[in-house]
């Protein structure tokens, strides 16, 4: 029997970051799929026949943002795991990651993303 593929669903509002890490998770072997915002997020999640592991979520997003996602996808969806990353726009990442990580987030990552960092955390987060 095969082993199930890890699915990551990736929210970013930013099309390149979001395509970039997509085509990157792909290439680590994990079922992925995106979404805009967090509203997006939820939708999908709401009508897919299978919720993802992981979710990857941005923390500054238009219409849902990122903490507003983890705290909905906490209550909703316990099992998923979450992960928040963040650029910090004008303020310092760390301060929305530390924020994250309270608000019911598994892992928190600051961008740029380095890959191995994301892989490898992916895999924690489901291990």
């Amino acid at each position: 029997m095969l082993a199930e593929k890890t699915r990551v669903m990736v929210v970013d509002d930013e099309e390149s970051v979001r395509d970039t890490l997509c085509e990157n998770l792909v290439e680590c072997g994990f079922d992925v799929f995106p979404a805009c915002d967090g509203q997006e997020a939820v939708r999908l999640i709401d009508t897919r026949a299978v919720a993802p592991h992981v979710v990857i979520t941005d923390i500054i997003m238009p219409r849902q943002e990122g903490l507003e996602t983890i705290i909905d996808l906490r209550r909703r969806y316990p099992d998923i795991r979450l992960l928040a990353i963040s650029g910090g726009g004008r303020t310092k990442s760390a301060d929305f990651l530390q924020l994250a990580a309270r608000m019911g987030a598994d892992a928190v990552m600051p961008k740029p993303i380095d890959i191995d960092e994301l892989e490898k955390t992916v895999r924690e987060l489901v291990s």
